[in-house]
């Protein structure tokens, strides 16, 4: 190439790259600084899970918090800077120094953002742990599904409350708490008049362990008794149809005893994994943001904070539980608010602002507390109560930004328990060292069920007189081997094996060698809810645009992820009347739609795997890129 040509060139790249740094390294600034102070507590453990796991149901005020602090900001400076490029265009050496800035900016601001992420999530340690192995989990991990449980003759009901970032910390010192004041007096007074596992002598509770400090890891770890952990390179969990099927959590126990299951939550139950976590494991009903707008509880398009208010959850809660209540079988309900999940919580209309003024996150923490314990009280006037066991248990700590950076640092924060009802007492209730996964198999205690060794996962019962995990190694060594990599985890991950045809469009492991046939998924959707519709052409890939099919239907199908959208319909409506007569006989016809009907021999004769599974023929016969 001539230096004139080069010259030209670098005329026309230079520009580019100066504004693409720049505009990358402001992306990267800001995107980290809003990163790190939305989740200012944020692990590595979690931040990974959330980059596998669906991400649909994500509130919208998130969402458009880093619309507004990132994407504006940044476009606003590529916008700006092409404009100086333009109007710079014929003044070289002022065009020359403005790149140079650009790219010295750029390249410093991303050097920035990529070293204050590295540190603040401390990324050496957690490489190093994920390059170290312990045997932990294999060595300790009691198989429910292999433990001998008695359940009593004529079971109790349960009601779990998961409460969102509950904290045993926001009590007062009197009772137990890190303030001077109590954020949670009727909380505070329900947990001591009734069990309360802690810490210490007063009100107090159990210590997350990593993999448990999140909402979806908190949940997993009280009813597997197991912390959620997926390496970096693993597989993704967003296109699973289960969620580590190979474990048996309180669903499967609760389910193997006759239990029928619901989980309410006012949010999109999709995130995080949590509708295919409950409904894989104990095929709970999930009654979430999506439910109450098919029940027409609220208007196609209400949305508040993640989903509708606690307020509007605890009236649902009660007509559900009035409804369940009448049926014969026992039932496990439970739900999970919302209202005191990051930044500073949602304020509703019975929140007292005269008290609490600027203090936004404590006013919010109060007013949940209070109704929380309503809905309680509400529980304990019904007919059910007498043969119901009720817990209110936190998820995680909070993740609000700065509510406790001013405490005691010798203080140690644990979540909130309180166990309502329980037909048995616990052996020793205080002084306890304990985490969240002990939950699981106290939680089947607490129903009067008998656990042969009161272990189960992880877990200890903590009615029982035995010692849990973190009393026999103490809660540092134990948080430090559960950091490290698990071979038990590893088996799990290794057994999570999506299927997909094309680059996006995923199905499910016994469709994977469909062809001419219909198929079934229920994906996590971002913009489409319930399950959705799939036809799968000769060649095994999902069909797209209009199709004529052989019912002589014609079925509309999404060009981007090709779920059925229309149809059946007798014509093409694309097509005035003519061109739909004309066109019908030169249209491309596929066979064989009905999926519910059986493959009859000549069809198995005529196609080399028309909707069989891998053990009954061979994986090259597939036309998909499976992987």
């Amino acid at each position: 190439m001539s230096r004139q040509k080069l010259q030209h060139a670098g005329k026309i790249l230079f520009p580019i790259l100066s504004v693409l740094l720049g505009f990358f390294g402001i992306l990267l600034f800001t995107s980290s600084r809003w990163m790190l102070s939305t989740w200012a507590h944020l692990d590595m453990e979690e931040l990974v899970y959330h980059l596998k796991a669906p991400i649909e149901g994500t509130s919208k005020d998130v969402i458009w918090s880093y619309v507004w602090s990132c994407g504006l900001i940044s476009f606003a400076v590529l916008a700006i800077l092409i404009a100086l490029f333009i109007i710079l265009r014929h003044r070289k050496k002022v065009e020359i120094i403005l790149g140079s800035i650009c790219i010295v900016l750029g390249i410093a601001l991303s050097s920035y953002s990529f070293y204050n992420v590295w540190m603040t999530l401390d990324i050496d340690t957690y490489l190093h742990s994920q390059s170290s192995y312990s045997t932990l989990i294999e060595d300790n991990y009691i198989n429910p599904a292999q433990t001998t449980i008695i359940f009593p003759e004529k079971k109790r009901n349960l009601i779990y409350i998961y409460l969102e970032s509950m904290e045993s910390t926001y009590s007062d010192k009197k009772d137990g708490g890190a303030y001077d004041h109590n954020y949670i007096p009727a909380l505070t007074e329900l947990a001591l008049d009734n069990i309360n596992f802690s810490n210490s002598d007063k009100l107090g509770g159990a210590y997350p362990t990593t993999g448990a400090t999140w909402t979806m890891g908190g949940l997993f770890a009280q009813t597997s008794g197991l912390p959620l952990k997926l390496s970096i390179q693993g597989n993704e969990m967003a296109y699973q149809d289960s969620f580590f099927p190979q474990i048996s959590t309180l669903g499967d126990v609760l389910a193997d005893a006759g239990y029928k299951q619901y989980f309410m939550m006012g949010s999109d139950a999709a995130f995080g994994g949590r509708k295919n976590y409950f409904t894989s494991h104990g095929d709970y009903e999930i009654d979430d943001y999506y439910w109450a707008i098919d029940q027409g509880l609220i208007p196609e398009g209400y949305y508040q904070w993640w989903g509708y208010e606690d307020a509007k959850l605890f009236e649902y809660a009660k007509d559900k539980l009035t409804e369940i209540s009448k049926n014969a079988e026992p039932f496990n309900f439970s739900m999970l608010t919302v209202a005191t999940h990051f930044e500073d919580g949602y304020k509703c209309d019975q929140c007292d602002e005269e008290q609490y003024g600027d203090d936004h996150y404590g006013m919010v923490i109060d007013c949940a507390s209070d109704r929380v314990t309503e809905f309680v009280n509400w529980i304990k006037q019904q007919p059910f109560y007498e043969n119901t066991t009720v817990i209110l248990s936190g998820d995680h700590l909070t993740m609000d930004s700065d509510f406790c950076e001013n405490i005691d640092k010798d203080y140690q924060r644990s979540t909130y328990n309180a166990i309502l009802n329980s037909p048995i007492t616990p052996v020793k209730e205080k002084n306890r060292v304990f985490t969240t996964m002990d939950m699981f198999p106290t939680t089947v205690a607490s129903l009067g069920a008998v656990i042969d060794g009161d272990r189960l996962g992880l877990g200890t019962n903590l009615f029982s007189d035995k010692e849990t995990l973190a009393e026999q190694l103490g809660f540092d060594e134990l948080n430090h081997q559960l950091s490290m990599s698990s071979h038990f985890f590893d088996e799990l991950d290794a057994k999570l094996t999506p299927t997909w045809i094309g680059d996006k469009f995923y199905i499910k492991e016994e469709d994977r060698f469909a062809c001419d046939e219909w198929v079934k998924y229920d994906p996590h959707q971002l913009w489409a809810d319930g399950e959705q519709s799939y036809y799968i052409d000769k060649d095994g890939h999902a069909a797209s645009g209009w199709q004529k099919l052989d019912d002589g239907k014609w079925y509309h199908f999404s060009d981007s992820d090709h779920h059925l959208i229309e149809g059946p319909l007798d014509s093409n409506p694309e097509l005035d009347e003519e061109s739909t007569a004309a066109d019908s006989s030169s249209s491309v016809t596929f066979s064989s739609i009905d999926s519910s009907s059986e493959v009859t021999d000549e069809e198995d004769d005529a196609s080399p795997h028309p909707g069989v599974s891998s053990d009954e023929k061979e994986h090259d016969q597939s036309p998909m890129d499976y992987h």
